[in-house]
């Protein structure tokens, strides 16, 4: 809320946000997903100091590259040859750059949000800033594109495996795309830029047991330093393409990220998280029943709400000192706070129903990901 919500921060710890004024905030937002593990983790913070001695960028592959590219491969069996990127949205462009190389198909089927490249931006119109193009290569994945197109000519199928949606009927969804890549010689990609590491069993692909060609990871497996991969089939991975990247051995990324590898093994565990979420949300949802909810699994969902309400709410939150945005994301330490931000929630709600509260500032713009990830194309 323009006006209400702090413009920059000036540090982070655990939980919490100090603004320029050094006004502390409980943080929902961790870093859109990125921040898993708390801001200013110790485990974290010593693995990048100690690479800093050794140096940052080098001339040639590092040894680092590959001792972490081994830590990310006994978390997920499955992928048997990556590559290093910085972000979510270079891993997913790279991931059908190899997808058609690979197949020497064109067409690519996508459903969800992968990021800001001109591809992915071309399938929500008015797409400014993109090139037009009269035969698109990329389409959007719906139940039209599946039973009208020839899908002998679809290089590769992209989705995000859980957006919100955890039914069985998502999982057997994915199943279903998995049996028609198999039968049309396509690449099946999943999107878990933002569930790995935050879902049980650390990746959708695994919980569910569909096991895709390529997997893209990205925000929480850098630790807070950016860092993405694009991993999978060996055969797909060793095809001939060009992805490029100077800092994508940045060795400051991948020290934090092979510290929080060892974490994700040893004292994080991903299933006490997944409980502490869904005592937030149940609670949440029973609380503010009628006025607002939250859809989505346990470590990360968005606010469904009339935008009004929703906007009162978050600037409420804001002046009592905890931050929302419309998608959330639980770590570990947010639970100290449970019980805080639910009587807090409690009093908001209240004064909301009794029409005590008006809006400060601007009502906000919903985010370009909200609005691919629910356009009907």
């Amino acid at each position: 809320i323009e006006g209400v919500y702090p413009t920059h921060i000036k540090r982070g710890n655990k939980c919490y946000l100090y603004d320029e004024h050094d006004k502390i905030y409980i943080d929902y937002i961790c870093s859109l997903g990125a921040v898993l593990f708390g801001h200013n983790n110790t485990f974290l913070n010593q693995a990048m100091f100690h690479q800093m001695y050794y140096g940052t960028v080098y001339s040639l592959g590092s040894m680092l590259e590959v001792e972490t590219a081994e830590r990310f491969q006994s978390i997920f069996p499955f992928i048997k040859r990556l590559r290093f990127l910085k972000t979510g949205s270079e891993a997913c462009s790279a991931s059908i750059k190899i997808a058609r190389a690979f197949n020497g198909k064109n067409i690519v089927l996508s459903e969800g949000y992968h990021g800001w490249h001109d591809e992915f931006v071309s399938l929500t119109p008015p797409a400014y800033g993109v090139a037009k193009h009269n035969d698109p290569s990329i389409l959007p994945l719906n139940e039209t594109t599946l039973t009208t197109i020839n899908l002998k000519t679809v290089s590769a199928i992209i989705v995000e495996p859980v957006i919100t949606d955890m039914s069985q009927a998502r999982f057997d969804y994915l199943n279903k795309l998995r049996e028609i890549c198999d039968k049309n010689k396509i690449i099946l990609i999943f999107d878990e830029t933002i569930t790995g590491y935050r879902f049980p069993s650390l990746c959708v692909a695994s919980y569910c047991n569909v096991i895709p060609d390529l997997i893209v990871l990205g925000k929480a497996i850098g630790g807070g330093l950016p860092l993405s991969l694009v991993g999978g089939d060996k055969k797909v991975m060793e095809a001939d393409y060009f992805v490029s990247s100077t800092f994508a051995g940045d060795c400051l990324s991948l020290a934090t990220a092979k510290e929080a590898s060892h974490l994700i093994k040893s004292t994080y565990d991903i299933n006490a998280l997944w409980n502490y979420g869904k005592a937030f949300k149940d609670q949440f949802n029973e609380i503010c029943k009628g006025f607002i909810s939250i859809e989505g699994y346990n470590t990360r969902g968005v606010f469904k709400a009339d935008r009004m309400i929703m906007a009162l709410y978050f600037q409420e939150m804001c002046k009592a000192g905890v931050l929302f945005c419309s998608t959330w994301f639980y770590n570990k330490h947010l639970h100290e706070e449970l019980e805080n931000v639910l009587n807090i929630t409690k009093s908001v709600i209240n004064k909301i129903r009794l029409g005590e509260v008006k809006l400060e500032g601007k009502l906000p713009v919903v985010p370009f990901a909200q609005i691919i990830r629910e356009v009907k194309l």
